[in-house]
């Protein structure tokens, strides 16, 4: 999906959808681990495009990453997004 996104969807919506589906489908991490992970990989100035989602999102992962209960890709890859979102909070 993401993949597909970043050819012309536009790309605050993706985020949007993207971080919705990640809180609301707790089944499904590695994947959108993996598609906000390639989304801020891309464009990596999405954050400041939605500052309130971007917080809602570093808290969400923060939690994630906590829990340890991922797989270490998916750990790496939310690693990277949660730094991303916390370096646009600065």
């Amino acid at each position: 999906m993401a993949d597909r996104a970043l050819t012309g969807w536009d790309r605050v919506t993706l985020l949007r959808g993207l971080a919705r589906g990640f809180v609301e489908s707790p089944g499904y991490v590695a994947l959108y681990a993996h598609s906000l992970w390639a989304l801020f990989t891309t464009h990596p100035w999405l954050p400041q495009a939605s500052p309130a989602l971007a917080h809602s999102l570093a808290g969400r992962v923060a939690r994630i990453l906590d829990a340890g209960v991922i797989s270490p890709r998916s750990r790496r890859e939310l690693s990277a997004v949660h730094y991303v979102l916390r370096d646009q909070q600065h």
